[in-house]
This record gives C-alpha cells, sequence and structure tokens, in this order.
C-alpha cells in the first residue's frame, strides 16, 4: 500500500544506525513486564504510559490509538510510544492479548554530550511506530519469557528478562532494515493532517507534531509535502481561511474575533493572507458574499464541505492569481456582485460614511486613507550585509535563533527562541524567555509564529526561506564587536535609548574587572582556555565566544604558542595533541564545557597551573553565547575565580 511504503521511508538505513548506537551506548532501566486480556465490553481507553513501553497484542483484530495515531490491527502488532502518551486498545472480536514493556532510557555521563548531539537527529524512546513483525511468534515467545523472568522477582531471573528486552530491540531493527514489513499506522502525512483538521484552530508547533513520530520537522515537511502537495504551513493557512470564510459569510462577528477564532494571530495576519490568496480584504469578502444573496443565481446556503477537490480549488485560486474565491461559482454572478460592491464603496467614499462592514472596521480602510495621512512612517529600512530590509517601526512578535540576551537586554521580550540543546533553565536570561516559546529555527516552525520580525545569528543558510515569512535581520556576529553589535541589533528594534544605557553598564564592567584583576596581581599572568581530554585538546582562540571576551576586551594575555599558532592565524580553534600541549599552556587554565579534564593522564598532571590548581571551570551555559547578558555574567564569573584562585 502507498502509505505503507511512505512510513517505511521515515527508517531509513542512516537513521537506523544512530538508533542503534543510542541504544548501545544509553543506561536502559527495565521498570515492569505485565499482561492485559482486553476484552470488547471493557477496551482500554486512554491509558497514560508512565514510561516508554513496547506493546505487543495478538490474537485478534483491535483498533490500537496512541495520541492522534490509530493503527488497525489484525493477527499480530508491536507498538511502541514514548512517555505521557495516550494508549487505547479496542477489541473487535471479543479479546485481544496484550504484553507490556517499560522501561527507562538515561544518559550516562561519559558519552552524555555524543548522545545528546545524536538524540537532536532522532529519539529512539519517544518514537511512535507500529508494524506487523516478521517473526511473530518468535517475538510471541520472548515476551512471554520476558514477563516469566521478570514475575519470578530474583535479580538472575531479571537480568534474563533485560537481556530479552535488547533481542527485542534488535529484531526490530532488523525488520526496519528489510524494508518488507507491513505498518500498522498511516504515515506520518497522514496523521499531520487528520491533527491538523482536528486542531487548526489552535497554535500550532510543526515541530511537536514530529516529535510524535521522532523525526525532525523537516522529514515531517517532506514527507507531508511529497503526499499532499502542499506544505504544512499552507495547509494550514487554507483550513483556517475556510473557517474564516465561513464565519465572515455567516456571522455578525467582528474581523479580529473571526481571525482569533479561525486560529490567527491576529486581525493583520488575517489580512494579509486575505490579500495574498483572494487578493482582497476580508471585509471586501463579506460585502461581496453580503450582496451575493440579492443574487437569485447564487444559492447562499451551499458550502463545499472540506476535501480534496475543495483543496484543489483553493490552491488554483492564488496559484493563477484569480481574485475569486468561489471555486466554480458562473463569472457572470462575480462580476454582476463585485461591480455592486464597487457602486457601494464608491458611494461610501463620496458620502463620507464608512460601508457597513459587520460592525468592524477595514483592516486598510479606503476612506481613512483619503483623509488621513499617518504621522510616522510605520517601517524603517536598515541596512544589512544581506542588502537593505524593511522593518517594523515597533515590532511586536520577535523571534531570535542566537543573540537572545542581546535581544533580552534591550527590554523586548521575544515570542520565539532558538531551542538549544542543554537546559534553557541555566541561561542567564531564563526568566525573561519563559513564555517564549522554544523553537527549532527552521522555516516551518518560525512560520507557525507568524512572526513580525526575524532576528538571524546563525545558519544563514535559512535567510532566503526565513525573508519570505517576515522581514529578516542577519546579525554577522563573529565579525563585530559587542558595541556594534548591539548599536545595530538596537536600530533594528528602536530601542537607541535603551542600547546607550546596556553598554554604559558594560563597559563600566569591563572597567570594574580590569581594575580587580590589576589589584590581585594577575595583569600579566596568561590565560589558557579550551576543551580539554585525553587525546585531543581544543584551545580557544580569540574568534571563540569566551576567547574574544578574555583575551579582546579584559585584555588578559595569551601564551606565546597560543598567540601565534591559534589567534594570530585567525583561528576559533586549535586542536593539540596531549604530547605538545604543555607548550600551549599558560598560567591559569578556563576548561569549558560539561567535559571532564583528564585528570590521570600523566601529562596532564605534571603541567604546572594544573599541579597549582589554576583551574577555572566555565559550564555550557556561560560559554555558549556572545550575548551581552551571557557575556556579562561570564566576566563575573571568570574574574572571580581567578581572584580566589590567586588568593588560594
Amino acid at each position: 500500500m502507498q502509505e505503507e511504503a511512505e512510513a517505511s521511508q521515515v527508517f531509513t538505513p542512516e537513521m537506523i544506525d544512530t538508533m542503534a548506537r543510542i541504544w548501545t551506548r544509553s543506561i536502559i532501566t527495565l521498570i515492569d513486564v505485565r499482561f492485559l486480556n482486553i476484552e470488547y465490553q471493557h477496551p482500554l481507553e486512554q491509558y497514560k504510559l508512565p514510561s516508554s513501553m513496547f506493546i505487543y497484542a495478538y490474537g485478534g483484530e483491535a483498533q490500537i490509538q496512541l495520541n492522534e495515531t490509530s493503527f488497525g490491527m489484525e493477527r499480530f502488532g508491536l507498538v511502541h510510544g514514548g512517555k505521557g502518551s495516550l494508549l487505547s486498545i479496542s477489541p473487535k472480536g471479543e479479546t485481544v492479548k496484550t504484553f507490556m514493556v517499560l522501561y527507562k532510557a538515561e544518559l550516562p555521563l561519559l558519552f552524555k554530550k555524543y548522545l545528546q548531539q545524536l538524540l537532536e537527529q532522532v529519539n529512539p524512546f519517544v518514537q511512535q511506530f507500529g508494524y506487523t513483525p516478521s517473526n511473530p511468534i518468535l517475538l510471541l515467545d520472548w515476551f512471554q519469557q520476558m514477563m516469566n523472568g521478570w514475575n519470578r522477582g530474583k535479580a538472575i531471573d531479571q537480568l534474563q528478562a533485560k537481556s530479552f528486552l535488547y533481542q527485542l530491540i534488535h529484531g526490530v531493527y532488523r525488520d526496519f532494515e528489510t524494508g518488507e514489513i507491513r505498518y500498522l499506522q498511516p504515515d506520518p502525512a497522514c496523521s499531520a493532517k487528520l491533527y491538523l483538521d482536528k486542531h487548526y484552530r489552535e497554535p500550532i508547533m510543526f515541530q511537536e507534531i514530529a516529535d510524535r513520530f521522532g523525526i525532525s520537522g523537516g522529514q515531517l515537511t517532506r514527507l507531508f509535502k511529497k503526499k499532499e502537495g502542499l506544505s504544512l504551513q499552507e495547509y494550514l493557512i487554507q483550513r483556517r481561511i475556510e473557517a474564516a470564510c465561513h464565519d465572515l459569510k455567516h456571522t455578525e462577528a467582528t474581523i479580529k474575533e473571526i481571525a482569533i477564532g479561525s486560529g490567527f494571530a491576529d486581525e493583520k495576519n488575517l489580512f494579509r493572507m486575505f490579500k495574498k490568496y483572494y487578493k482582497m480584504t476580508p471585509s471586501d469578502y463579506r460585502k461581496i458574499n453580503a450582496l451575493s444573496m440579492q443574487v437569485g443565481g447564487i444559492d447562499n446556503d451551499y458550502h463545499h464541505l472540506y476535501n480534496d477537490r475543495e483543496l484543489v480549488n483553493l490552491v488554483r485560486s492564488y496559484r493563477d492569481g484569480e481574485s475569486t474565491m468561489f471555486g466554480q461559482v458562473r463569472k457572470k454572478e462575480i462580476i454582476l456582485a463585485a461591480a455592486m460592491s464597487l457602486m457601494l464603496l464608491l458611494s461610501a467614499c463620496t458620502s463620507g460614511t464608512p460601508a457597513n462592514n459587520g460592525g468592524t472596521v477595514n483592516p486598510v480602510p479606503e476612506q481613512t486613507q483619503q483623509t488621513t495621512q499617518p504621522e510616522v512612517s510605520q517601517t524603517r529600512t536598515i541596512s544589512t550585509v544581506k542588502g537593505d530590509v524593511e522593518v517594523p517601526n515597533k515590532p511586536q512578535r520577535v523571534v531570535v535563533d542566537y543573540l537572545i540576551g542581546d535581544v533580552v537586554a534591550l527590554g523586548v521580550t521575544p515570542l520565539g527562541v532558538a531551542r538549544v540543546t542543554r537546559d534553557d533553565t541555566e541561561a542567564v536570561f531564563a526568566k525573561q524567555i519563559t513564555d517564549s516559546i522554544k523553537i527549532n529555527m527552521e522555516p516551518e516552525d518560525v512560520m507557525t509564529l507568524e512572526p513580525d520580525l526575524i532576528i538571524l545569528a546563525w545558519g544563514d543558510e535559512n535567510y532566503e526561506k526565513l525573508s519570505k515569512i517576515a522581514p529578516t535581520i542577519y546579525v554577522p556576529y563573529g565579525d563585530m564587536t559587542t558595541e556594534e553589535r548591539i548599536h545595530f541589533i538596537s536600530e533594528v528594534l528602536n530601542k537607541q535609548e535603551e542600547a546607550e544605557a546596556v553598554l554604559n553598564a558594560y563597559a563600566e564592567k569591563i572597567k570594574e574587572a580590569k581594575l580587580t584583576l590589576q589589584n590581585a596581581g594577575l595583569s600579566d599572568v596568561t590565560i589558557t582556555m579550551g576543551e580539554f581530554g585525553d587525546k585531543s585538546n581544543y584551545i580557544a582562540g580569540s574568534k571563540h565566544a569566551v576567547g574574544g571576551l578574555v583575551y579582546n576586551e579584559l585584555q588578559m594575555k595569551a601564551p606565546s604558542k597560543v598567540q601565534t599558532d591559534i589567534i594570530d592565524t585567525d583561528k576559533y580553534w586549535g586542536d593539540i595533541s596531549m604530547e605538545v600541549l604543555a607548550a600551549y599552556i599558560g598560567d591559569y587554565l578556563i576548561a569549558l564545557g560539561d567535559t571532564e579534564v583528564p585528570a590521570n593522564n600523566e601529562i596532564w598532571k605534571s603541567i604546572p597551573a594544573v599541579q597549582h590548581n589554576r583551574i577555572v571551570t566555565v559550564g555550557t551555559s556561560l560559554s555558549w553565547s556572545t550575548d551581552i547578558m551571557t557575556s556579562s555574567a561570564l566576566i563575573d564569573h571568570i574574574v572571580n575565580k581567578l581572584v580566589a584562585l590567586a588568593k588560594s
């Protein structure tokens, strides 16, 4: 079946290999093994999974549902879901027998950073899937032995039960490798469509839909567009526009009420989408439909249900540049309605009386434009490395990818911020972004927020796509000083006065920090910073966030080898082997990130800075960004630690 073929594409050989690596390195705890005999009269309904779980059902036909996804099972079915998923099992016959294996996965400290990088690609512990196994009898035997060993309660028997869990995982991934299995579920594109049809009036994050399948937002988008011919965002907008059209025709609600009720952020977004798709405003649409009720040839109560045919009509209407929204209504009737509408608009302009629009004000009222000119422009032009960009005078819905602390320091709370791998609660500006929406900076995810300004500092390969969503400002932060960057961002946000106050406070902090270091006798010491390990050591230069702050702003000295080999050659990092590391080490060390120093290495222990414990540790929350709030906190941290070490 086509749906099964589509679904199988989710598990590529690369993804299967990544998932196997994650299972191999993770700490797996077997929590419980259960057996349920589910009867037709007493189905399992909306059971919230307390942990990640494998469900093996057999013995008859059943409908298995995990969250928004339904699985149709005939005789055998293996289903997996993550913690918190809602599980329902409804037998079609008398009974269905079910094994449930509950487990918990944790990341060991040794491989934590490595595994976190893999989990950003695919997370097998929350992945949702269902299929008929290639050897259902063998799996049934494994589940039975797993439960028998678990229920005996002895440690040796429960160890055997855990071994069967690993055999199960191996068998599942072998099945995925063959590509010849039959999936129980519709592919992610089908499930996404069902979800959008049900929840289109609500705020929607496409990444959250993708997370249900353990795939990226980009993968979900590609699968959806291949199947439906539309992007997720286009489909969502059209569902919302259809709802707005119905309300405009059949209710007296205001444009604002209709916009919010249809799922749009506000009436401005509804107005913008109407102009894009229908070449007219929502108010004009309402007027024309009000006039059409007086034309005998049009059935005013006739309205297509939303289906594939209606979707095609909507697509044609805006892609072919037509100004109609009636699909198959005869052209003469449209011309008549449009002519009558034009007459009413002209008469309204002549009399100075606003035309009736159902109790609302037209988002762009023509008569107001003729009599009243705005005192100030609503937009400004900003010169950037990507060219001139027109931005809102007072942006309200700002999305930021990397320099979050700069934006927050200037008094702006972002609507959306880039999701990062570390714990957001550790960020210096964590309290200020509590209500900000964490997203991946992929175009599909950004579109859901309907921003009026995007500030991009990382991943400029997405610049062209993002700039089609909203005015996008690219900040080449690596080529700017802190002062230049803050002035530039303040111009974008129209926060010039705030910028002066922020920069004055930052300059004062730098001045005080230098004086503190001087008084502690640390002005002439040398500093080496980097990530250290048994095999490789990455020594930071002045291009690095922390290196730039220490060497350029605090004006501390680097060892001669670091200066000549890394800083003078304009490198971000220098990859230095353990054998020659001593030549690059200064009087003090700054260990960056969450990596553990090679404490048991003999060469490492022979370095004077290590012998005298002159090591300052800087965690990821302070070393990941160059924004002014993080840099300010980092200055305090480094200076306080260095002074404390000097005194000891």
